[in-house]
């Protein structure tokens, strides 16, 4: 098979391995030695019973006979074949196949180099070597812009490897590396920190700094090197960006899970003297884990956060270079329900007693009047009176801020647009919310119902556990829009003691909606004797 290229099969050991056998008779028919009379001398070929591509008899003895002594001085011998004409040329293969092995091995360790240092892969750098032969390689900028554009108000991830086709690509479109907080484009919303459950906290040991992210649309998880929990807390995952406080100094952070940004902001207990001249019990004050942010960037790029205090019934903001934080002189009924919604914070104050419940949005200080936010009360969207709505939540659906709660008889789920109620249009129900499945419990979201097969879509379930017409105490109740009937999520009671293992996904999501044990590493359960509480 010498005369043929190299087909990657023949290895450089079997070559090795008939240069050998042809050197044997290579010295033989030079009469370096002289074999039995009695032996045969036959071609390499004949030997491993193969043809041979470089005799042209396709392997047949090329001396045959006994020996007679006379092989030195040529005796009857056929130039077909000659095994000294076989070994040259295998050695020259041998010697092509070990500089091959060689190159090989050396670029081998350069692709390994260059992907350490950032670089690409073997796949890609062939791609890269030739853009101009590439179509999609010279799209023209605003095309490429308007493509970027739109991968990246799907997800973020779908952007940055949409980056990662060629080289041109990457450097048209901006890097989400140092513009992650800053540029809200950029916020990873549809993400949520995964809880692990069996107390596995984010900064465990065990977890050995990671940290997991699950989309709420796609079902796709992603595990990342986190290492800045080991004496943070986390408090909120505001457009997918983390809340993290200091456990000592309470200094708080917004971090970007994907890119590692960190924008710093005040400490916490900086509010703590400001809230004492309106609040005397103390311990109330310093309890501040049931927050709810809202993130927002201005034009040159200050990021101002508000916090809906929700066991105070007030709200505090804080802009990047301040050194405390602000809370407001005037205080809600009760904060019954808020959400971050397109940089405002939108809260639901009352909602439980027979007083209509009231819907108000809270706006981002300005940049010409900062001063003035803490007195200036917040503006009513819309009043929702008990024939219509009671004990309302908010969340966001489809990109749509959406009301949802009990009928006047508590037997049913009622959703409204909250930019219907703002029109006064109150007579129109939202009657589908398409795949889409609504987890109502304290820190309200919508999940795509075909990332979690056990629930169905155009469905809400509730995790608190409330009366009335739902599947029974201790359940996960779900409730189906279009047909208006009750179902269950788990056969027997759901929050009535700990899980089985391993846990569902749904399990996972319904952990989400309750913080306190989202972010302690807990899977969430219910004890009868002392209430909502940890797994054992």
């Amino acid at each position: 098979r010498l005369s043929r290229p190299w087909n990657g099969k023949t290895t450089l050991s079997s070559l090795e391995k008939k240069a050998g056998s042809l050197t044997f008779e290579a010295r033989a028919q030079r009469g370096r030695f002289k074999p039995a009379a009695a032996a045969v001398i036959t071609t390499h070929a004949q030997a491993a019973h193969r043809p041979c591509g470089c005799c042209p008899t396709g392997g047949e003895p090329v001396i045959t006979g006994r020996s007679t002594g006379n092989e030195r001085s040529g005796g009857t011998r056929s130039r077909q074949g000659d095994p000294v004409a076989c070994l040259n040329i295998l050695q020259s293969s041998i010697r092509d196949m070990r500089n091959v092995k060689a190159k090989m091995a050396t670029h081998a360790v350069e692709q390994g180099i260059s992907l350490h240092q950032g670089g690409t892969s073997c796949r890609l750098s062939r791609r890269l070597a030739d853009p101009a032969q590439s179509t999609w390689a010279s799209l023209h900028t605003d095309l490429l812009d308007l493509i970027a554009s739109r991968v990246l108000a799907s997800d973020l991830l779908d952007y940055v490897r949409f980056r990662a086709v060629c080289l041109g690509w990457r450097v048209t479109t901006p890097c989400p590396r140092g513009r992650g907080v800053v540029d809200p484009c950029f916020h990873p919303r549809q993400w949520m920190m995964f809880p692990e459950g069996g107390g596995l906290y984010p900064g465990h040991p065990a977890l050995l700094g990671y940290v997991r992210f699950f989309n709420l649309s796609t079902s796709t998880f992603v595990r990342v090197r986190l290492p800045g929990f080991r004496n943070h807390s986390v408090l909120d995952c505001p457009d997918g960006l983390l809340l993290l406080r200091h456990n000592k100094s309470t200094v708080i952070c917004l971090l970007h899970p994907f890119t590692g940004d960190v924008v710093l902001f005040p400490p916490l207990s900086s509010i703590f003297p400001q809230l004492a001249k309106f609040i005397s019990d103390f311990s109330k004050i310093q309890d501040t884990r049931f927050v709810r942010a809202s993130v927002s960037v201005n034009l040159v790029g200050t990021v101002t956060m508000m916090l809906a205090l929700t066991g105070l019934d007030r709200v505090a903001y804080a802009s990047t270079g301040d050194r405390q934080w602000t809370p407001t002189s005037w205080k809600m009924k009760h904060l019954y329900s808020a959400l971050p919604f397109g940089g405002s914070l939108y809260v639901v104050d009352g909602g439980w007693g027979l007083e209509p419940s009231r819907i108000l949005r809270i706006d981002p200080p300005e940049d010409s009047n900062p001063s003035s936010w803490s007195v200036i009360p917040p503006q009513m969207v819309t009043q929702c009176p008990v024939k219509l709505l009671r004990m309302p939540q908010l969340v966001e659906c489809n990109s749509e801020l959406l009301l949802v709660g009990y009928d006047s008889g508590h037997s049913r789920i009622v959703f409204f647009r909250v930019a219907d109620l703002l029109n006064g249009v109150t007579t129109m129900q939202l009657t589908s919310i398409g795949d889409q499945a609504v987890f109502i419990g304290g820190w309200n979201m919508a999940v795509n119902s075909k990332s979690l097969p056990s629930v169905q879509g155009n469905s809400i379930a509730i995790i608190n556990e409330i009366g009335g017409g739902l599947a029974g105490r201790g359940t996960l109740p779900l409730y189906d829009l279009g047909s208006g009937t009750w179902s269950q999520v788990f056969d027997g009671p759901f929050l009535d003691g700990p899980m089985p293992r391993p846990y569902s996904l749904v399990l996972h999501v319904a952990t989400c909606c309750q913080r306190l044990f989202w972010n302690s590493g807990k899977i969430l359960c219910f004890n009868t004797d002392v209430g909502l509480g940890a797994e054992e």
